[in-house]
């Protein structure tokens, strides 16, 4: 017999099948929703909720007399998201509601409600062991070395992992369940009926890319970057290592999918499909640019200069090369002006 879950409970945990069951028999629906006030104020607090998870400090707090709107507003962020169809803020959507739900799963007290909400996420918790093809669906997308299987104490096809790392893994595998499926095939007409609201978040994205880093500078790009456009627009073929740098770093400073991918269209061995899906894969996963210290290691560092020598990070040195180039136009500006008052001999 299933376990009897509460409107409380399923907004802790709004990807039980309970959940849409609930909104059914509301007779809650997507289409039209922006028809009425009381839709129109769930798409403002679905809005409201993917902003939130763009900086990736905070979780969507908890409603204390509408425990409804978090189930609503949950379903509704994620047919936004989708109507972005911008795969980072998919991701920090993601994040956020995978911080949010783990929050009330480490510290839920219901047995039987907990292990309602493992069996949902066909997890166990219990004696940390885990068999090999278990562990690696659960620890694949972990990024910290200690998590490759190579790292791992094997026997008899049996991973051990502690507590801790049991936790980890509940906590990776809330957020796969809450991405999968994204972005949603969602019909053209509610795209359309939705694109005020999809359209508030788009421009929330990039006001915070221009907060972080500002417009696009290509003057600014560290040379090993650099180096790697020219060579791509070349037509020469960049290694793996270039190519993950390339496009991570183009990424995190707030270039589209689409002119990234772009750039590796006059290499010899360009080919559509693969481009786009490893241009896809770096941003879903929110991949950063890799250290200098790693490029040095992959020999992607090249071209040196005087900057190189006071940062660690390509994304430091755009930042500082950036300052650096605001402050000179500054100076230039300040000296044009000065120049047209001077008076005539």
């Amino acid at each position: 017999m299933r376990t009897s879950v509460g409107k409380r409970d399923l907004a802790h945990y709004p990807f039980l099948h309970e959940a849409q069951e609930l909104l059914a028999s509301r007779g809650i629906k997507v289409a039209g929703l922006s028809g009425s006030s009381s839709g129109r104020s769930y798409l403002d607090k679905a809005t409201e909720r993917v902003i939130l998870a763009l900086d990736g400090k905070s979780v969507y707090p908890e409603s204390l007399d509408d425990v409804v709107s978090d189930i609503v507003t949950y379903v509704l962020s994620k047919v936004l998201v989708s109507c972005t169809k911008d795969k980072r803020t998919m991701d920090r959507f993601c994040k956020m509601e995978a911080n949010r739900v783990y929050g009330f799963f480490h510290m839920e007290e219901n047995a039987l409600l907990k292990e309602r909400v493992c069996e949902e996420l066909d997890v166990t918790t219990g004696d940390g062991l885990l068999t090999v093809v278990r562990y690696i669906e659960l620890a694949s997308r972990v990024r910290d070395a200690k998590w490759r299987l190579v790292n791992r104490e094997v026997e008899g096809g049996v991973v051990k992992i502690s507590a801790d790392e049991q936790d980890v893994l509940i906590a990776e595998r809330i957020r796969t369940i809450i991405s999968s499926g994204l972005p949603l095939d969602v019909p053209e007409s509610i795209a359309r009926e939705f694109l005020p609201w999809s359209d508030k978040i788009l421009s929330a994205v990039q006001e915070r890319t221009l907060a972080e880093f500002g417009a696009i500078e290509e003057s600014a790009y560290p040379p090993c970057i650099q180096a790697l456009i020219s060579a791509a627009a070349s037509g020469a073929n960049l290694s793996h290592s270039g190519r993950f740098s390339m496009t991570a770093f183009l990424h995190n400073v707030g270039m589209p999918a689409e002119q990234v991918a772009g750039i590796f269209a006059r290499s010899p061995d360009y080919n559509a499909d693969m481009t786009n899906y490893q241009v896809d894969h770096i941003l879903t996963n929110e991949y950063t640019t890799p250290s200098c210290a790693t490029m040095l290691t992959h020999g992607v560092c090249v071209n040196k200069d005087k900057l190189c020598d006071s940062v660690s990070h390509p994304l430091n040195y755009y930042r500082s090369k950036k300052k650096m180039l605001d402050k000179m136009r500054l100076i230039e500006e300040a000296r044009e002006k000065k120049d047209e008052v001077q008076p005539e001999p």
